[in-house]
């Protein structure tokens, strides 16, 4: 029986311990990592004023104003201005009222807040409402609203604004505090703290500083009831106090006794949560739990060490008031930021820590997380681990790092190389093998056993296929087989034997198998298949075809000419990157977000993006250049979303050399402008976005532009030279965080010149109507003369064309003569030819009869050749001859004579002669038979007459 009884006690135990181990389990996977939200610092560069702030209010519109040593400071998320109290005392407290008026209190002055037309603001006292003896007020602490009653406190009165009605109440001591709770007014005084009735100005004595120690209060916060409060101290007290019997209860102390540190403000914001800020220490957030407040992190990236007040904005943005500066953070941030100062690769939840796997080596987190959050803000590098670690993963309780330098364990934060492997990008498991894991290297695989808390190498290198295998995976369906993706070469399919001790077939697929090309290829599992991701969409294997097919369903949603890198399905959840921007969408497949990772987009490590969905959470972790970052969708975030509204918040145009401005309201829903502008500015604005440092903008001039402009940082719009009419502007906002404004709309008239209005327009068209009649009797007088002109023209252009025609007859018969002058031209100088010839052959046949005649023996013959000669000289001198051949060539040349006659007179018959037969272009031998003379003495002949005549070669040449 004792022994039953143990056995049963051993299982009992041995299922408790199993069931708290899958508890502690399931419980860290539904942890969530809680990093650091960015943090927006303004400086007195971007303020332009003092740097020390002491309070803060938000108007209806989201518009911020801050209380400093120089006055007030109004920021609308895009602009700062600022002015200054009457007497330029520092302004200490600020208040939005419900009817949305703007209180603000210096010293010995308060007043209200207002905007002026032309969108600056100004400050309008209300001091002369207090009687005179109350002009010494000192410093306005606070103000206060409780049941529409404005409470201004200063160290000695309490005054009293309830419309037109004042009412001041005077301290015993001082009043040193004030905090309203539960639409409840606490006030302390004379080292009590009072409940004061408005209603009555009545004070109700709750508990006295003796009962907390005489510790200095700092703030009033809701308890779990309406009948409760803490007390927070500014030494770091939290006290209990019920409101039923005025008891109080110490719970803890915040700040050690022996710490030196200081409370020195503190808020509780809508969602409970509690933000404390410190002398020296910046800010830290709480919250509470079971009647406890618990740590939640530390802000360590303000920019300077004391918070002197805190403010919580309708967006639910904390703004930290420092004594130099001021910043702001959302505590709803989608991305918080986990890890800074190295390039993320790959990160793990292993034994309650974070671990990541960066260019610098590996890094885990010091602290442990407990109650489902993680709290992380330091980091430790585990040793022997620096350089380029490439992935980690979790198998059988036992932490692997794939490394530049090869493959390691790591044990308790220390590492364990497991020889043999070099240069190792991942483990990847061995199909039908539980216990067997694939080392992806830089040349090819190996071989790891993993068992039972142990490992051993099975194969430094497997055989048979020695390409990187950065990316591996397995075929389903198809034992032994898996697909491999190089970065350049392509797909490859590789084939094992049975107990994968080598590569036994290889496949390589590229551009002849349907790929677009064999760059950047990766492989991932999507709804068992087998995606792969290209530079030019995705696609999957047709097994029959033996080629890559683009997947319609995902080329559809993502689009089929992107770049779409990793895939990472988590539940209904998948993960991507569509060209360097993380992206998700649900198993819909209807909607793919982008929005809230705009502020990631090009920091990811292309083709090793980091995408780690958390199971059990909708949250992931992200690794980039920049560091490790959390996102988990919030839906208080996104509800904001609903309230943030662009604004066009104030307007100017140009009129010749003068610039108008004016305030746009809400109630503004037309707009209109002198016919004269000629430049036209918009400013905007979107004070409701939470990420106010990085919001653009975008507008679209209805009917004017084909489509929205580009997204512009500049807030705002500047239109130019634009003609009269109607204009309808809309105008949206958006920040790198995701969030989206609501998108505005304003019509806008220009109007037309005053020559251009009704009456004007009237006028214009009687006189245009009269001008028209008169114009069409004068175009009728224009047609009746025209015609006439047309006549005479026409009768003019045919007497033309008649003397054309005469013209035309008379340059014929022109023609015709020339051309028989030309004829008889040439005939007269083939007769001057003729004659020459026959000169010449009468003078040879008259010198041989001279020698015949003088070798003749009788006086007969030599009587009858003389007779014969001188019938030939006869002949040759015969002048009627000559002068019938200077006569035809004075006929012939008639207009070459009369023109050589004209210009030279005194000239001669025979050098005429000369000239016409120049203009016949006779030889000089042909001349000089002519002449009866020698060659010799026409070329003399002829330089006589250049002498006589230079410019008779031009007259006969142009003649």
């Amino acid at each position: 029986m004792v022994k039953k009884a143990l056995f049963f006690s051993t299982k009992i135990t041995k299922h408790l311990l199993i069931f708290c181990f899958l508890l502690a389990f399931f419980s860290n996977l539904s942890a969530q990592i809680i990093g650091n939200p960015p943090v927006t610092h303004y400086s007195h560069k971007d303020f332009n004023s003092d740097a020390q702030f002491w309070d803060a209010c938000q108007d209806t519109l989201g518009v911020m104003y801050f209380g400093n040593n120089y006055g007030v400071l109004r920021f609308d998320g895009e602009r700062w201005d600022k002015i200054s109290l009457p007497n330029n005392s520092a302004v200490r407290s600020l208040h939005c009222s419900k009817d949305g008026i703007i209180y603000a209190g210096g010293f010995n002055e308060f007043g209200t807040i207002r905007t002026n037309a032309n969108g600056s603001f100004s400050y309008h006292s209300l001091r002369e409402i207090l009687p005179p003896k109350y002009s010494e007020i000192g410093n306005v602490w606070q103000i206060l609203e409780v049941n529409n009653t404005l409470v201004l406190r200063t160290y000695n009165y309490l005054i009293l604004l309830n419309k037109s009605n004042v009412e001041i109440i005077e301290a015993s001591d001082a009043f040193n505090f004030a905090e309203v709770v539960n639409n409840k007014l606490f006030v302390l005084d004379q080292n009590m703290l009072f409940d004061f009735n408005i209603s009555t100005s009545q004070f109700t004595e709750v508990i006295a500083t003796g009962d907390i120690y005489n510790e200095s209060l700092l703030k009033i916060l809701r308890g779990e009831t309406k009948e409760a409060v803490f007390l927070l101290t500014k030494e770091g007290s939290i006290y209990e106090i019920s409101l039923q019997n005025n008891s109080v209860r110490r719970l803890q102390r915040l700040i050690p006794r022996e710490s030196e540190q200081l409370f020195t403000s503190a808020i509780q914001s809508r969602s409970g949560r509690i933000y404390i800020g410190t002398l020296s220490n910046k800010l830290s957030s709480w919250k509470l739990q079971d009647n406890k407040f618990i740590r939640i992190r530390s802000f360590n990236n303000l920019q300077d060490q004391t918070v002197l007040n805190l403010y919580e904005s309708k967006e639910g943005v904390i703004w930290t008031l420092l004594n130099k500066g001021l910043d702001y953070f959302d505590p709803n941030a989608h991305l918080t930021n986990i890890f800074q100062g190295s390039s993320i690769y790959d990160a793990v939840l292993f034994e309650n820590r974070i671990y990541i796997a960066t260019n610098q080596g590996v890094f885990s987190s010091t602290n442990h997380y407990s109650d489902s959050i993680i709290y992380q803000d330091e980091f430790q590098k585990i040793p022997a681990l620096d350089g380029q670690a490439w992935s980690l993963k979790v198998i059988d309780d036992q932490l692997f790092c794939a490394h530049d330098q090869g493959l390691f364990e790591i044990k308790n934060n220390k590492t364990v190389p497991i020889k043999g492997f070099q240069g190792v990008w991942k483990l990847f498991p061995v199909s039908g093998k539980s216990n067997q894991f694939f080392v992806c290297t830089y040349n090819g695989l190996g071989l790891l056993q993993i068992q039972d808390g142990s490992h051993t190498v099975l194969s430094a290198s497997v055989p048979g296929f020695e390409d990187s295998t950065r990316d591996l995976i397995d075929i389903p369906g198809e034992n032994d087989s898996y697909w491999v993706c190089h970065g350049y070469k392509g797909v490859f399919k590789i084939k094992t034997n049975k107990d994968c001790s080598r590569v036994v077939s290889t496949e390589h697929f590229n551009e002849q198998n349907g790929l677009p090309s064999p760059f950047n290829i990766n492989v991932h599992r999507w709804k068992g298949q087998n995606i792969f991701s290209t530079n030019q969409g995705l696609f999957e294997f047709d097994k029959e075809r033996q080629t890559f097919l683009p997947h319609r369903a995902l080329n559809t949603l993502l689009g089929r000419k992107k770049n779409i890198r990793q895939l990472e399905q988590q539940g209904d959840t998948t993960w991507c990157v569509i060209d360097d921007q993380v992206a998700y969408f649900t198993h819909k497949m209807d909607t793919v977000i982008t929005n809230p990772f705009l502020s990631l987009k090009g920091t990811l490590n292309r083709g090793m993006e980091c995408i780690v969905p958390l199971r059990n959470t909708n949250e992931v972790l992200l690794g980039t250049t920049n560091g490790l970052f959390a996102f988990h969708p919030d839906a208080r975030s996104q509800m904001n979303a609903k309230k943030v509204q662009t604004r066009l918040c104030r307007a100017s145009y140009s009129i010749n050399d003068s610039t108008i401005s004016f305030a746009v309201t809400d109630s503004m829903n037309h707009l209109t402008f002198p016919n004269n502008v000629h430049n036209i500015t918009f400013w905007l604005s979107a004070p409701y976005i939470r990420d106010k440092a990085n919001i653009r903008y975008s507008f679209l001039l209805v009917n004017k532009m084909a489509e929205w402009s580009e997204w512009q940082e500049e807030p705002l719009i500047n239109l130019s030279f634009l003609k009269s009419g109607d204009y309808l502007i809309k105008v949206k906002a958006q920040s790198l965080s995701g969030e989206v404004a609501r998108t505005t709309r304003l019509s806008f008239n220009i109007e037309s010149a005053w020559y251009a209005t009704w009456p004007w327009i009237l006028f214009w068209s009687l006189i245009s109507v009269g001008l028209i009649i008169a114009g069409i009797r004068q175009i009728q007088v224009i047609i009746v003369r025209e015609k006439e002109k047309t006549r005479l023209e026409e009768q003019k252009r045919q007497e033309l064309r008649e003397m054309e025609r005469d013209t035309q007859l008379i340059l014929k018969e022109k023609e015709r003569v020339e051309a028989d002058i030309i004829e008889k031209s040439k005939d007269l100088a083939n007769n001057a030819v003729l004659i020459a010839k026959k000169r010449e052959l009468l003078i040879e046949i008259q010198n041989k009869l001279n020698e015949l005649r003088r070798n003749a023996k009788n006086d007969y013959t030599r009587t009858g050749i003389l007779n014969i000669v001188r019938s030939i000289e006869v002949n040759l001198n015969d002048e009627q001859q000559y002068q019938l051949f200077d006569t035809n060539l004075e006929r012939v040349h008639q207009e070459l004579f009369d023109e050589l006659k004209r210009r030279h007179p005194s000239i001669t018959n025979k050098e005429l002669r000369i000239c016409a037969f120049i203009k016949m272009e006779l030889t000089n031998k042909e001349m000089a038979s002519i002449f009866n003379i020698s060659v010799r003495g026409v070329e003399t002949a002829r330089y006589r007459l250049r002498k006589k005549y230079p410019d008779i070669d031009d007259l006969i040449g142009q003649v």
